[in-house]
């Protein structure tokens, strides 16, 4: 699994519009998905006690690394080789991305040794998320879907300023965005993109019946 995904990413084009990123479709072979999509639990399998909400609506369980849930998860030996197989493809996506990254990044900066990180999430339906930017110690995040309705809203929206600005509010007013790029997400789609500041990405009301489930990397 660890080569195909290597040449998925290195045979991938970085677009550099509203800013870098990749998107891989059949991110995973169609057999280790499987197996994995058969372990992974859906929304109401997931004690609310036990895991961070990430807004009011609770329409989104997120599950830490830390969590004794994440680490029961890791006992399957397919979500194991998951996590194994992610944090392997570190160097390949960092090699990806290494023009846009000595353009963007302080050189002070350059040489800092970066982490691999993955959580688990599952939404449902109803779920939304305005644009927004990660966290500013990101240098660049993923996002797996394994499983996911088709078509049912969900979208991953990626953003630009109307005006240029040196001033990148968390959570901007979408007055002052406009849209570039809008992504349907379906089974087994993943995307990376470069953490530059303006990085604005939202995902649209998910109207899907079926839980869908996400690393976030």
């Amino acid at each position: 699994m660890f080569s195909n995904l290597n040449k998925k990413i290195i045979n991938s084009k970085i677009k550099l519009s509203p800013f870098p990123h990749i998107v891989i479709r059949n991110f995973f072979p169609k057999n280790e998905l499987d197996k994995l999509n058969k372990i992974l639990p859906d929304y109401n399998d997931i004690d609310k006690k036990k895991i961070i909400f990430q807004s009011t609506s609770e329409t989104k369980k997120t599950v830490m690394p830390d969590s004794k849930l994440f680490k029961n998860m890791l006992k399957k030996k397919i979500f194991k080789q998951a996590n194994s197989v992610l944090k392997k493809i570190k160097p390949i996506v960092l090699l990806k991305f290494k023009n846009e990254i000595f353009k963007s990044v302080n050189s002070e900066f350059l040489n800092s040794k970066i982490r691999y990180n993955m959580n688990f999430a599952v939404m449902k339906k109803g779920y939304l998320k305005s644009p927004h930017l990660d966290r500013r110690d990101h240098l660049i995040s993923g996002i797996f879907y394994p499983i996911s309705d088709v078509n049912k809203g969900g979208n991953l929206q990626m953003y630009k300023t109307r005006k240029e600005t040196n001033n990148f509010d968390v959570f901007p007013s979408k007055n002052n965005l406009k849209m570039v790029k809008n992504y349907r997400i379906n089974k087994n789609f993943c995307v990376f993109f470069l953490n530059v500041p303006g990085a604005y990405h939202a995902v649209s009301k998910y109207i899907g019946n079926r839980d869908r489930k996400y690393f976030y990397i």
